[in-house]
């Protein structure tokens, strides 16, 4: 078995559901599609894998068959209603359910949904996942890829003495009280009683992405900094940023969480040109990311794991323990840290558009509204087009 160590902070989250929405040139067989998907969660041990607890700790339990789900669904069945309607049912991750996927079919296009559990891989994993699909329905065989966890050998060297002293802090002072699969469902349920997803995306022309990427040139800053900026500039009450960091080595293609964070703050200057404002913003993400690049994952895991859990029930009032508040604050789930915006940038996606007599058209990416950010942005590039997702929670109509 396989300790949840950085990961922790996705097993009590209530909204931590990745979704993808693959959308494939014309009418693709739905049943010849759901095979490949079945030897897509074969292929890979994180999808072959269930969630156990144990006196406080977390594992991945490898299984021997896979407890993902496939469904076939109506055509024209929108994607997003299926969010609304699966993100209120919690995932049996205990069971082996890490992932749902949705077959969409049409006359014009054949839609594959993706709504992953965090815990079964971060969002470049489930672009990897897409690729296991497209070649097992080409019939190209796939290679298995194990479980590939940072577990507790995240460096320590780096680490500012502050977090050091408050991770000793909370070894010290934490009771380390154990939650179960009924705390799990309790908040999952509890939290999306009265709200739903508010998904919204638009994908940019060739013409206006490739816009996007010569201005970024010109200004000297990434794509990545110039949507920032452009945020910020549309949004001035905006001024805390989440970037969630890769740090997959190269060609590593397993389904795993292999992802950091940094936060910059910055504060839209109107009096500026959108180019300085561009370039500053830029610096500060460069300078967070030489020397806070891991500093997330070293953090958390430093920390007591059965607080982490408590963080998330306390930020939901299901936990009353003092620590656990303090630590929730800490960790920017409410209060001074928490993130005004969180942008999740996959750039231009790592696999092939084509597959002998198909082809991917667009992948939609929408991250998870986590709780530790108030809104969230995706952005993905195929085909030389950016989609740019908004993914938000809202109460439900009553």
């Amino acid at each position: 078995m396989n300790e949840i160590v950085t990961e922790r902070s996705n097993l009590f989250e209530p909204n931590v559901y990745i979704t993808v929405c693959v959308e494939i040139a014309g009418k693709v067989c739905p049943h010849k599609l759901s095979a490949a998907v079945k030897q897509a969660f074969e292929a890979n041990e994180a999808t072959m894998s269930k969630i156990v607890l144990e006196n406080g700790l977390a594992y991945y339990e490898k299984m021997s068959v896979s407890n993902c789900k496939i469904e076939i669904m109506n055509e024209n069945k929108s994607w997003r209603e299926l969010v609304n309607q699966n993100e209120k049912v919690p995932f049996a991750i205990e069971q082996g359910e890490l992932i749902r996927a949705f077959i969409i079919p049409s006359e014009d296009k054949t839609q594959i949904m993706i709504m992953a559990h965090h815990l079964v891989g971060d969002g470049k994993s489930i672009i990897y996942f897409v690729k296991d699909i497209m070649n097992a329905l080409s019939d190209i065989p796939l290679t298995y890829k194990p479980l590939t966890l940072l577990e507790r050998t995240v460096p320590q060297k780096g680490l500012p003495a502050v977090a050091k002293l408050y991770a000793r802090y909370c070894q010290h002072k934490w009771n380390n009280c154990f939650f179960t699969w009924q705390d799990y469902y309790h908040l999952h349920k509890k939290y999306w009683k009265s709200v739903s997803s508010d998904i919204r995306w638009e994908t940019l022309s060739v013409e206006e992405t490739q816009r996007i990427k010569d201005d970024a040139r010109h200004i000297g800053c990434s794509v990545n900094s110039y949507i920032v900026t452009l945020l910020l500039q549309k949004y001035p009450d905006l001024c805390k940023v989440g970037i969630p960091v890769n740090i997959r080595q190269d060609k590593n293609e397993a389904m795993s969480n292999l992802t950091s964070g940094i936060s910059i703050e910055y504060k839209y200057d109107v009096e500026k040109t959108f180019a300085k404002n561009a370039v500053q913003v830029h610096k500060r993400i460069t300078r967070k990311l030489k020397r806070y690049k891991i500093f997330v994952l070293q953090f958390l895991a430093r920390l007591p794991m059965t607080l982490i859990d408590a963080v998330l029930l306390n930020t939901y009032h299901s936990c009353g323990e003092r620590l656990a508040e303090k630590t929730a604050k800490v960790m920017g789930y409410f209060g001074k840290y928490k993130k005004d915006l969180g942008i999740s940038n996959l750039t231009v996606i790592d696999i092939p558009a084509s597959y002998g007599n198909y082809k991917i058209t667009n992948i939609i990416f929408v991250p998870p509204a986590v709780s530790y950010s108030n809104n969230i942005i995706g952005v993905s590039t195929v085909n030389d087009r950016m989609t740019i997702s908004y993914h938000n929670i809202v109460k439900s109509a009553p």
